[in-house]
């Protein structure tokens, strides 16, 4: 089964857009909302550690780096 040209061209752009991320950037913001909730919760402020939590699940940085982590891991335990 091949792929229409718009379905390669898609491809062939989120593969460019995937290459061109600034993982330093990306990885620093996670890390800067990572310790953001590490000082919430240790000065007890509950409600900000549940409202910075949503924050970090939602942001587009985590998830993004979540799967380049995962998929980075797949590789090396696949080889």
């Amino acid at each position: 089964m091949g792929l229409t040209q718009q379905e390669t061209a898609e491809n062939i752009t989120a593969q460019l857009n995937w290459i061109m991320i600034d993982w330093k950037a990306v990885e620093k913001r996670v890390y800067k909302l990572q310790k953001r909730i590490y000082q919430a919760s240790s000065r007890g402020d509950v409600k900000a550690v549940r409202r910075l939590q949503k924050t970090l699940i939602k942001s587009w940085s985590a998830g993004v780096l979540a799967v380049r982590r995962l998929t980075t891991k797949l590789v090396v335990l696949i080889f």
